[in-house]
């Protein structure tokens, strides 16, 4: 059989090596490594264009694909590859894999095989050509399998340990080190088992070449580390092992490492994008936040701009949600290997985490970033999301909004999300005061005119109704469905059922999303027309379920035995811990 290693240096082998050089050239032994770690082993040919052919044109990219699946067909079989719409699939009973292998080891807890397949990093001095998507991709897969490999590593010390097999937990955790050679914790357990087994010269050869190496990065030891290193020497009676201190302000230097004016500007402009959560402005972002990674690839910063892009693309439905959390998930574990003592870098892990639904690790991570920083504004905004979907607690979110809005006082999202959470707990008149400086800030932001119009009706203001509507429509015209049938909605509570009925089949024409049509027809009366829309509803859009759950213009059809379906729907997208 044929086989792809991807662990370490990049190839194809198999029983006639001449016929496998085709299906060897970079590009083609890139899009197999592609699909063999994917998911399931397979990909969207639109994710394989995106990464792979960044600078053709459509047409052509989808070409040089085809091509390049012809060859492998012919080079490794006519089923290696799989093709089923708009996806490709990697048959694991054609070509054996060690990335599968290795990914099957781990999940089913056969930590030695796993050690046995990782023969080195992920296509270790593997370049493409005109590809830095790929190249970002390749780096952020590089730092999740060492990862999982020291795990399995630092599992297997531990079962050998357990059963009474010091020789060969010592070498596991000499394995764990050797993938990891700065971790601490690794470096600490190494050493028990060495002094418990009785191999102190060992031990002490181990402590010198951990020490110089923590040297050459400009780290002392820390506490914990010192006094182990001084416990050693003295079970020894040797001469001590001497760490050198950093220079002043280098370990600083290092962890805060300056950047360049330009690539920090680039930066700048990204996050000015990433502020307004328009489709278009977060694409933009993107795009800002690559182009700094590709001038520094240790730019922190730029790494949790992208992170909080696609988690905000994710959790906003422009992007899969699958796919947006595979790129956000990649970019934060890259920011935080990079410096884990950054705020920045655990805010993008917590907003990660929201759109995984994982609300105990989201909640530990933004308030890691807020101990870090009390002042991150962004850490307090997505805490205060967590705590609101997850974990139901309603009053302490809102404090938490509160906090992110006065933090960040220009940003039009922070006060649009106090202005929704005080419109879900009746709070109208501070639901407006926050909506208007939303409106002021970015009159693109969606929730911003609708939220104020939303607010404005339940106060009895068709005048603001009338012109935050009109500020919406001529700003986007892409929701203008949405927007009608917000306006459908403000109208009925107005008490203009006939103008909101109107409005509702106006929305309905210009593709509302069905959250919106349902419930401006529930404020209407129309139950049956209502529940038509909810039962079209993914529930994908952050905000949707909060509706479901809060939302006042659904309390006429609470009581329908159908709305529970609903709500179980809306739990089930979501997975609130509350629920």
């Amino acid at each position: 059989m044929n086989r792809l290693f991807l662990l370490g240096q990049a190839r194809l082998t198999g029983p006639s090596e001449s016929s496998l050089r085709r299906a060897s050239q970079q590009r083609r032994l890139a899009l197999l490594a592609l699909i063999a770690s994917s998911p399931g082993e397979t990909i969207s040919r639109d994710r394989a264009l995106g990464l792979l052919w960044p600078d053709r044109d459509e047409h052509t990219a989808r070409h040089l694909l085809a091509d390049s699946v012809y060859v492998l067909r012919r080079a490794l079989g006519d089923q290696v590859i799989i093709a089923s719409g708009e996806t490709l699939r990697l048959s694991t009973s054609t070509l054996w894999t060690d990335i599968v292998q290795f990914r099957n080891s781990i999940a089913e807890g056969r930590w030695s095989d796993a050690l046995d397949l990782y023969h080195g990093d992920f296509l270790d001095g593997f370049f493409v050509r005109n590809a830095g998507d790929f190249e970002q991709w390749a780096m952020a897969e590089r730092v999740r399998l060492r990862g999982l490999a020291v795990r399995a590593a630092s599992r297997l010390t531990l079962l050998h340990r357990t059963n009474g097999n010091t020789a060969d937990a010592m070498a596991a955790a000499e394995r764990a080190l050797e993938l990891e050679p700065a971790d601490e914790t690794l470096f600490r357990s190494l050493i028990d088992l060495l002094v418990t087994a009785g191999n102190t010269v060992r031990a002490e050869a181990v402590a010198r070449l951990f020490v110089e190496g923590l040297a050459e990065l400009g780290v002392a030891p820390s506490a914990g580390t010192a006094r182990l290193l001084r416990d050693l020497k003295a079970s020894r009676g040797s001469e001590p092992i001497v760490f050198v201190a950093p220079r002043e302000g280098k370990h600083l230097q290092r962890r805060r490492r300056e950047i360049d004016s330009v690539t920090a500007g680039i930066i700048l402009q990204g996050r000015h994008h990433w502020q307004q959560r328009t489709r278009a402005s977060l694409e933009r972002a993107i795009i800002y936040f690559n182009r700094a990674i590709e001038r520094d690839k240790r730019a922190v910063e730029a790494w949790t701009g992208l992170a909080d892009t696609w988690a905000v693309m994710g959790g906003r439905g422009y992007a899969p949600r699958d796919h947006a959390i595979e790129r956000a998930v990649a970019s934060a574990e890259r920011a935080l290997a990079l410096d884990d003592t950054r705020s920045s870098a655990h805010t993008s892990m917590g907003g990660v985490n929201i759109i995984r639904q994982r609300w105990a690790e989201s909640e530990a991570a933004l308030r890691r970033a807020i101990e870090l920083d009390p002042l991150n504004g962004a850490a307090h905004h997505w805490l205060s999301l967590t705590l609101l979907t997850g974990l139901g607690a309603r009053a302490e979110a809102m404090r938490e909004q509160a906090i992110a809005a006065s933090l960040n006082p220009i940003s039009p999202i922070h006060f649009s999300a106090l202005g929704w959470q005080g419109y879900l707990l009746g709070d109208y008149g501070l639901s407006r005061t926050s909506m208007e400086p939303a409106v002021d800030l970015s009159s693109d932001l969606e929730e911003g005119v609708s939220g104020l119009a939303r607010a404005a009706a339940r106060l009895g203001d068709e005048t603001t109704v009338r012109a935050a509507i009109s500020t919406g429509l001529n700003r986007r015209n892409d929701l203008r469905g949405d927007l009608l049938a917000e306006q459908a909605s403000a109208f009925a509570v107005l008490g203009d059922k006939r103008h909101a009925r109107e409005l509702a089949r106006r929305a309905s024409r210009y593709a509302a999303m069905p959250i919106n049509l349902a419930l401006a027809w529930a404020s209407v009366g129309e139950t049956n027309r209502a529940f038509d829309q909810l039962e079209r509803e993914s529930f994908q859009v952050y905000w949707a379920p909060h509706a479901v759950w809060w939302d006042p213009r659904f309390d006429s059809i609470r009581d329908d035995a159908r709305f529970a379906r609903v709500e179980d729907r809306a739990a089930r997208a979501w997975s609130p811990e509350w629920k």
